[in-house]
């Protein structure tokens, strides 16, 4: 009800668990959003869990859940975005570092090509000399004028 902000405009971006915030978010609720940027974000928490370091995992079984167990399985099957992103409507840039230990590039790739095969329109920006974040200067010059891009294409004026 704000005037000041146009809600036909919205969009949602962020990295890590935010990328995981935004995947989930586009969705889950289509309707709201007119584009997404993803930045290094679990696309299903399976595949997460099987990819991230072996010294991780006992952690990650305790902070998200165990696959091996059937009811904590179902809870990362329904809690990981895979699982709502054929609903989502919006055009969707995925950010994402070769070489990311926590999410392995792999989940972002695998996002992508699922997304593509259903007709989405996703765009991917690897850097393969970047990990968990985008630190080097020409790198981040790169990402940021790509965000902005993107959203100006798709959000308008």
């Amino acid at each position: 009800k704000d005037k000041r902000v146009d809600v036909n405009r919205a969009a949602v971006v962020g990295r890590s668990y935010g990328g995981y915030m935004t995947l989930t978010l586009a969705g889950r609720h289509p309707d709201l959003w007119k584009a997404a940027c993803d930045m290094f974000g679990p696309y299903d928490l399976l595949t997460f869990l099987e990819r991230i370091p072996a010294t991780w995992k006992p952690y990650f079984k305790i902070a998200l859940g165990d696959p091996e167990k059937p009811e904590e399985k179902q809870f990362l099957t329904e809690r990981s975005p895979k699982t709502h992103l054929n609903d989502m409507t919006c055009p969707m840039l995925v950010v994402q570092g070769r070489n990311d230990p926590r999410v392995a590039a792999a989940e972002s790739e695998d996002l992508v090509k699922e997304l593509r095969q259903n007709g989405k329109d996703i765009e991917l920006l690897v850097f393969e000399d970047e990990g968990h974040d985008v630190l080097k200067y020409e790198n981040r010059v790169t990402v940021y004028n790509s965000i902005t891009d993107f959203f100006a294409k798709h959000l308008g004026n």
